[in-house]
């Protein structure tokens, strides 16, 4: 299949000032300053301001390399700063770079701004006119697609409003309505998602997957792991302007949340009083990514020590979601027999993630001693991430809320 996009050797560089008076100043105050530092050079040549402290070099992107193939749906990934929106803008040909190459294949549509190409003054029927002509549409191309435009943007209502009376929604949806139905072999899209609501979002993945599966392009620029494993097929994971992984998009998904994550799904340390010491607990799946599909097993185990044998002690695990709401709960043992002798003890419970909707949960571990006073001071908590890897198959993703699934084992009698 050929190359949509072919990026060599691509670097960025910007120029940071340090200096708040050459930042912002108007035409006569740079005049002054500049014949300010003349005669302070003239009169002490050694002690005048050093140019390179005033600016930096900063290269937002530094020696990227990449190939992108049509059909490709990538998500584009990393923290904040690591040049995700640089690399887009260069490719929408909005700014250049300073070093590399770049072939591009194609029609190219772009979305990377809330009401990029929308004039506020211009009702909502005339942004549509304009935003189009703006992307490269023919008048005529527009009209015939006018009414699917406004459908997919359901602002229908508000056609002779001006945009500057919409929603940030609203101007997102009528953004991607005319992106989308510019029929682009390359489609670029930058975190405009996030401001739609749930179904909004949903109609959007769809949209992009039947793009896709029509043999277009698309890159995705997302911090919703959600979102990006359900589109996208491949993945770029950039790290401080540089490409970090590049590659199947559950491989680029687990670099970059081993580098994020602050509660992981493993924890060791030494909790817990006189009776019980906890040394380590972890949640494993049949593979080493820091994540799980919904179709994958997976297991909590947990290592303690036994110092002083009591009937009194007894754990539990429970299952909370993001909003610290309790979701499942279990213990391990009836009459509390593994506390009676001393020693080393690793104990597991197995369960399907299929249980889970797709979201991030939260494992606790709880210890209780005599008269139920708790045992761990501290919380013994990790993360386990649930994804659903085939999103058009999946009914459970449609719920916005993460939670427990009663499956899909339906009989009729």
């Amino acid at each position: 299949m050929a190359d949509d996009i072919e990026i060599t050797d691509l670097s960025k560089k910007y120029r940071i000032c340090h200096d708040p008076q050459t930042m912002y100043s108007t035409l006569r105050e740079t005049i002054a300053l500049n014949a300010k530092r003349a005669l302070s050079r003239l009169r002490s040549p050694f002690s005048a301001l050093n140019p390179s402290r005033v600016y930096e070099d900063f290269w937002a992107l530094k020696d990227v390399n990449l190939t992108v193939k049509k059909g490709d749906r990538v998500g584009i990934i990393g923290r904040n700063g690591a040049g995700k929106s640089t690399l887009l803008k260069i490719l929408s040909k909005i700014t250049s770079p300073t070093t590399g190459h770049l072939k591009m294949r194609g029609r190219v549509s772009s979305l990377l701004e809330v009401g990029t190409g929308f004039h506020p003054e211009l009702t909502g029927k005339e942004n549509i006119f304009l935003n189009g002509a703006i992307l490269g549409m023919k008048r005529q191309e527009i009209r015939t697609k006018f009414d699917a435009i406004v459908d997919f943007a359901d602002v229908e209502r508000f056609l002779d409003t001006p945009v500057k009376r919409y929603s940030s929604g609203m101007i997102a949806r009528l953004g991607f309505a005319i992106a989308a139905h510019l029929d682009p072999d390359i489609l670029i899209i930058d975190e405009v998602l996030a401001v739609g609501d749930a179904a909004f979002q949903e109609k959007c993945l769809k949209t992009l997957n039947e793009l896709g599966g029509a043999g277009r392009t698309v890159l995705f620029v997302s911090h919703d792991i959600n979102a990006v494993i359900n589109l996208c097929n491949r993945g770029v994971y950039l790290d401080k302007g540089k490409v970090a992984v590049a590659g199947p998009i559950d491989i680029c998904v687990d670099a970059y949340m081993r580098q994020v994550q602050t509660i992981t799904l493993n924890w060791q340390g030494q909790l817990g009083d006189d009776h019980i010491h906890f040394t380590k607990m972890c949640v494993q799946g049949d593979n080493r990514r820091k994540f799980f599909y919904q179709n994958e097993s997976a297991a909590v185990e947990i290592e303690y020590e036994i110092l002083k044998p009591s009937k009194e002690i007894a754990i539990s695990v429970g299952v909370w979601n993001q909003r610290n709401q309790l979701l499942a709960h279990s213990c391990p043992f009836e009459g509390n027999v593994k506390f009676l002798h001393k020693g080393k003890y690793k104990i597991s419970l197995m369960f399907d993630t299929e249980l889970f909707y797709e979201g991030e949960y939260f494992i606790k571990l709880e210890c209780t001693g005599h008269h139920n006073r708790r045992v761990i001071t501290d919380d013994i908590i990790i993360k386990m991430p649930v994804y659903a890897q085939n999103p058009n198959n999946n009914a459970c993703r449609t719920n916005p809320r993460s939670g427990i699934s009663l499956g899909n084992r339906w009989k009729m009698n």
